[in-house]
């Protein structure tokens, strides 16, 4: 009796945790609850993304301007801080500086390169494609999350900018990474998600200025209508992410305006040393035609008319033909047509033409 007793107390211990937790940090295993493949499959989307990306790395070349400010910014912690062009900071560039920080950190550990200034664009591009997977996985399952994955690593327009040193990489992967947080806090009705999500916001806000406020109607609206909390509680935590998100946005800006400007540089893009001025007007209003105080002019001017409205006919009819429609720039009617359909909406255009050829087959 007494091995009998033994042996089932043998039995009831249970195996170290040790193993447990090495087999869940494995990153080539799937999580608890999801098919085998579906882990390893992610991993081989994400590799050949990179591949795509990083090939562009050995064609890499330096832009006209920007990458001055980068080289000083490597240099310089005064001119890195400040997003000064020179490493004397005594003038900034026409961007906030949160867009070029990732190259200045990369210049600074590998070497003013063009290869290396290209670099953190094809880490956010990896970074962007492990995301979407995350988010549709949640939402429709891992074979889904794989199709969206690989749908958005291999579109000619992202495998083209995801290798580039511009700032609309940072762009996309913040809002992508908000919309993964927005999307947890409508499950959950967690305040922290949505503030979180404000906050990649306000990091995408350091990238490309108000182009990043662009996706904020829609999070809010969805989070109000769908969140599973009441209603106040929803009000309250949208306007409480609010706040993280302009506070994360306007941190560069207010830091700015409450330094003397005798100890910081010059704001490029004003005339009046305003970041304000920079950001909102230069970059912002009068990119619509509307002229705030302060700002220097962009491309458009007071009038409304941009660049390519000034231009010669004789000049005009040498673009592109993607470039305008009928002499003037194109509306959302260009995503689906001429060189941007092919870039952006190359998968709807394939199953159009897929389409009309078996049509055209069953006619015969």
């Amino acid at each position: 009796m007494v091995g009998i007793k033994l042996a089932e107390e043998r039995r009831e211990v249970p195996p170290p945790m040790v193993g447990r937790g090495v087999r869940q940090w494995r990153p080539w295993r799937s999580p608890d609850g999801q098919p085998a493949w579906a882990r390893p499959a992610l991993l081989c989307v994400a590799a050949l993304a990179a591949l795509l990306y990083a090939g562009r790395l050995p064609r890499a070349d330096f832009a006209t301007f920007y990458p001055v400010a980068v080289k000083s910014m490597s240099v310089s912690w005064s001119a890195f801080w400040y997003g000064a062009l020179d490493p004397g900071a005594t003038i900034t560039i026409d961007k906030l500086a949160g867009a070029y920080l990732p190259q200045a950190l990369s210049a600074r550990l590998f070497g003013f390169h063009a290869w290396s200034l290209a670099l953190p664009q094809v880490i956010e591009g990896v970074v962007v494609v492990l995301v979407i997977y995350r988010v549709v996985n949640r939402w429709r399952g891992p074979a889904a999350g794989l199709l969206a994955a690989g749908i958005l690593a291999f579109t000619p327009v992202t495998a083209s900018m995801f290798g580039l040193p511009i700032e609309d990489c940072l762009l996309t992967m913040a809002l992508v990474l908000a919309a993964d947080a927005a999307h947890r806090a409508v499950l959950s009705g967690r305040l922290a998600h949505l503030v979180l999500a404000g906050v990649w916001i306000g990091v995408g806000f350091q990238a490309k200025m108000l182009q990043a406020w662009l996706v904020v109607p829609a999070l809010a609206l969805v989070y109000l209508v769908a969140a599973p909390a009441g209603w106040w509680r929803r009000l309250t935590h949208v306007l409480v992410a609010g706040l993280a998100m302009v506070a994360t946005s306007l941190s560069w800006v207010l830091m700015y305006t409450v330094t003397p400007a005798a100890h910081r540089p010059y704001i490029d893009g004003s005339t009046s040393n305003s970041a304000f001025a920079m950001v909102f007007g230069y970059n912002g209003l009068d990119r619509l035609g509307i002229h705030l105080p302060g700002a220097a002019h962009s491309v458009i001017g007071a009038d409304g008319l941009t660049i390519l409205d000034r231009l010669p006919d004789e000049v005009i009819r040498t673009l592109p033909p993607g470039l305008l429609v009928d002499g003037r720039p194109g509306g959302w009617d260009q995503l689906l047509s001429g060189t941007f359909g092919t870039q952006i909406s190359w998968l709807f255009l394939c199953r159009a033409k897929t389409r009309r050829i078996a049509c055209d087959l069953r006619l015969v």
